[in-house]
């Protein structure tokens, strides 16, 4: 990726009026890449992702600066790392983040374990256990899923803004997001 946008940007992929082209925004949207500002200088690239995983590419025309980052089962939020990187390299204060995940016992999280579905709806969510960590999977797709970050005993999270309450008195799982939440029940 940061070959590539290097490339765009010399020029070598395509013409300068197309270049320019890429980087007009209409009605907030980009036409290929968005300019987005970090400290004081504009910066054109992409970004991109689903709950689990992201992706950002950036680039400063002025200093030829290109950078790349993906991650797939991500535990802490791109932007906040791809500004951490901004900050490291442009000399600004950074400090490290405390990355101190809360621990929940494998008996507590055995509670949690199953299947959970909206009655009327082929909403499903699956809940198993690797050692101490919950993964989440949607759907009835095979494979793991997604792992969760537990903040309390009977709450985890998912950057970026999702999280996920467990109710075992009630059976539900309570996921919260910014446009709303959902409440699953535990299939018996």
């Amino acid at each position: 990726m940061a070959k590539f946008i290097q490339a765009l940007f010399d020029l070598k992929l395509v013409s300068q009026a197309s270049l320019n082209q890429m980087k007009t925004v209409r009605d907030g949207d980009g036409m290929g890449m968005e300019p987005f500002t970090f400290a004081g200088k504009t910066l054109y690239g992409h970004t991109g992702g689903s709950g689990s995983s992201g992706a950002w590419l950036a680039y400063d025309p002025e200093e030829k600066l290109a950078l790349a980052y993906t991650t797939n089962a991500k535990i802490y939020a791109v932007g906040e790392i791809v500004t951490g990187v901004f900050d490291i390299y442009w000399n600004r204060p950074f400090q490290i983040p405390a990355l101190n995940a809360f621990e929940v016992s494998p008996e507590v999280l055995d509670r949690y374990l199953g299947v959970y579905t909206i009655a009327g709806t082929p909403a499903r969510m699956t809940v198993t256990r690797d050692g101490g960590t919950l993964y989440i999977q949607a759907g009835p797709a095979p494979g793991r899923g997604v792992a969760l970050e537990a903040t309390a005993e009977d709450k985890f999270k998912l950057d970026p803004g999702a999280v996920f309450e467990f109710d075992v008195a009630k059976g539900q799982l309570t996921i919260k997001r910014a446009n709303g939440e959902r409440v699953f029940t535990k299939e018996k």
